[in-house]
């Protein structure tokens, strides 16, 4: 992961009760990663997911034997289990349309589990509507500024104009996304954050790297990994087509009273709160 470091372990000496291989995810040996980490507080939470959420989804996620605290230096750690057998998603070259529907599925059970749920609440180590590319009108609009000096060209000016939509109305957007239905989002769901069978001894889905969790509107994991992992031309004039795969998954899985029509609202609402992104990337880059 970006702000951790993984370890493949093989135990040694005879044991039925230990696998041939574990997984250790522990902090980066980057400082800059380790203070990104730190600052969205990412092991906290990855082990607050897995020791209080996970079993309610375990289909989707790995087996975590032991965890750290997640907090102190010595407590950031989870040991799991090694599912390097499975196709890891590759991010440069992203997804097709039809296998992106696999992963809709899967988020949509997640979000169908705990949709308006109160279990989510009263963790301190699950906010509300925490994202790393949100930010306010100030801080994006500096941002903006030297986004234009390197892409203004380069962009298309329907895109542009939705940028500066998006920097100039950033709280808005957040109000409102607020007053939707609230459910547990992944919060960085990419196509390389997902694992997929390749026998029929695995599991088709399985989903990574929990560890910025929030509560907050479905659709924003929809966005997100639509906007971030399929191509522009796998998903030309195939975005309601997406959304109404994860929606009819929802309905699947038991939401009821959330139309497709408010999925598609939802969609477009959680796409401009995303569009952030492009200008956190780049400024991260200067």
């Amino acid at each position: 992961g970006l702000t951790s470091n993984t370890i493949r372990l093989k135990p040694r000496g005879p044991s039925d009760a230990l696998p041939s291989s574990l997984i250790l995810k522990i902090d980066s040996e980057d400082p800059q990663s380790r203070e990104v980490a730190l600052k969205l507080n990412c092991f906290r939470r990855e082990v607050g997911f897995y020791d209080t959420f996970a079993s309610d989804i375990s289909s989707l996620v790995p087996l975590v034997y032991a965890t750290g605290n997640g907090s102190t230096d010595e407590g950031r750690w989870l040991l799991m289990e090694d599912l390097s057998a499975m196709k890891v998603g590759n991010q440069v070259r992203g997804v097709s349309a039809e296998a992106s529907c696999l992963v809709l599925d899967a988020i949509a059970l997640a979000h169908a589990r705990f949709w308006n749920s109160p279990a989510l609440q009263g963790y301190d180590w699950l906010p509300d509507q925490q994202f790393w590319f949100q930010g306010s009108t100030e801080i994006l609009s500096s941002f903006h500024v030297n986004f234009l000096n390197d892409y203004e060209l380069r962009v298309e000016p329907e895109a542009l104009r939705l940028i500066e939509f998006v920097v100039e109305n950033s709280q808005v957007i957040d109000d409102v996304v607020a007053h939707r239905p609230m459910t547990l989002v992944h919060g960085d769901l990419r196509v390389e954050n997902v694992l997929f069978g390749q026998s029929s001894t695995h599991r088709s889905v399985v989903l990574l790297d929990w560890a910025t969790p929030t509560r907050s509107m479905a659709a924003m994991d929809l966005a997100y990994f639509i906007g971030g992992s399929v191509p522009m031309p796998a998903r030309r004039d195939k975005l309601r087509d997406l959304c109404a795969c994860w929606h009819q998954s929802l309905a699947k899985y038991g939401v009821r009273d959330y139309s497709f029509e408010d999925a598609w609202a939802d969609f477009q609402l959680a796409s401009l709160r995303c569009l952030s992104s492009v200008l956190h990337l780049h400024q991260w880059q200067l």
